[in-house]
């Protein structure tokens, strides 16, 4: 497919479809400049404006739409991006309506925290925020997915204060480090306020305004940092809940984050121009064994994963991993899971079980596995009463919870691990 330099214009145009969302008329153009010169372009016209905060051309701006002469909208301009010939116009109309008020939320929450996302911020710091003569901490604050220090630093060219972010369940997930990419929150490797572990910091430089140290940001530094426990990782899930409305239809609102092994997140079905093509950064396995159970037995599926976990044996239970499933679409990640990034699959199998919609859907991404399988072992059920695993064939080998109990149900499934 061919790219126009220009989106705004051709010897042959047409508008193909018109939608309206987010206070913004969209209208998918076809162009045509020859015989098999043709390419589709989405034009955007905002239609409202707000005199605070980040207005829906800025966002726009931000997932590639580039500003130009228009005759498709009255005004006579416009913002453009290319698109592939099928893109599904309403529905990212539908989808941008939904993005751009949590992203308002986002700025809103995160603005209490000292981020202003319609200006980033930029380090006027010249070392790393933790390297200094002097540096001491001086406050402390936490949630449920992070400790959060301000420490001050003094000597040669850096004077000012530091937060640092340090995650209570590591590693991060890819989305949530492009989610940090994008407020330019930093990595230090070895942060010596979490007793040299990593954390991610940000600096504030001091600025004085006059002779007087309280005539300075030094209120506002205190306040935003104050601040965090309440609204920086709800403000950081509206970003993540952006990036998940838009993703889908190839316009990146969140940097594309590095894994472990180098390689990007993958993209969903590519509609935005150009196509992609990248590597899955998936391996194969993972997970030793993935738990998939009924919270009637959360108890007994925490025991067992992590009397695994103690026997050097990578398992997925939910709460190991909460930063990861933060953001995340959990259809099509419980899928992953229990379809291919597992080499078992333990089952608890219960009439809450069936009952539960999140668990049918893990059942039936495990079945899906164990037929690609063909007849090699992968789910391993637990019986927790007389129900009957729907697809699951009868002669099928199971342990009964009442009769082993789950201390000598864990050694048995340690056992097999060992053995493959």
């Amino acid at each position: 497919m061919s790219q126009h330099s220009d989106l705004h214009s051709a010897l042959k145009t047409e508008v193909v479809l018109s939608a309206e969302g987010g206070g913004v008329q969209f209208k998918l153009v076809r162009l045509q400049s020859s015989k098999d010169d043709v390419v589709y372009s989405v034009h955007a016209n905002p239609s409202t404006f707000s005199f605070s905060g980040v207005q829906t051309a800025g966002l726009l701006t931000h997932l590639g739409f580039q500003a130009g002469s228009c005759a498709f909208f009255p005004g006579g301009k416009c913002l453009a991006a290319a698109v592939r010939i099928d893109f599904p116009l309403k529905e990212f109309a539908e989808a941008f309506s939904k993005a751009y008020p949590a992203l308002r939320k986002a700025g809103k929450l995160l603005g209490e925290c000292g981020f202003v996302l319609t200006q980033p911020d930029r380090f006027s710091t010249s070392g790393d925020g933790h390297t200094s003569p002097q540096s001491k901490e001086m406050k402390q604050s936490e949630d449920d997915h992070f400790i959060f220090k301000m420490s001050w630093i003094e000597g040669g060219r850096d004077k000012g204060w530091t937060f640092h972010y340090h995650p209570k369940h590591i590693p991060l997930s890819e989305e949530m480090r492009a989610a940090f990419a994008f407020l330019e929150l930093r990595e230090f490797q070895q942060c010596p306020y979490f007793d040299f572990e990593p954390c991610y910091y940000r600096f504030f430089s001091f600025q004085q305004r006059s002779e007087s140290f309280f005539d300075s940001n030094a209120e506002y530094v205190h306040r935003s940092f104050d601040k965090h426990h309440d609204a920086f990782s709800a403000g950081t899930e509206k970003l993540l809940g952006v990036d998940g409305l838009l993703r889908p239809f190839d316009f990146e609102f969140l940097p594309q984050a590095k894994n472990e092994t180098g390689t990007s997140r993958p993209a969903t079905t590519s509609y935005h121009q150009p196509m992609r093509s990248e590597p899955s950064d998936i391996p194969k396995f993972d997970f030793d064994v993935a738990v998939s159970f009924a919270g009637t037995e959360r108890t007994h599926a925490e025991r067992l994963s992590l009397l695994v976990k103690d026997a050097g044996f990578e398992a997925f239970y939910d709460s190991f991993y909460p930063e990861q499933l933060w953001g995340k679409d959990l259809v099509v990640f419980f899928d992953e899971i229990y379809r291919k990034r597992s080499k078992f699959c333990v089952i608890f199998v219960s009439q809450e079980y069936l009952n539960r919609m999140w668990t049918n859907h893990e059942r039936k991404s495990a079945q899906a596995r164990a037929i690609q399988e063909r007849g090699n072992e992968y789910i391993l059920p637990v019986k927790v009463d007389d129900s009957e695993l729907p697809g699951l064939q009868p002669t099928i080998g199971y342990l009964r919870l009442k009769e082993y109990g789950i201390e000598r149900i864990a050694e048995i499934l340690v056992a097999k691990l060992k053995s493959v």
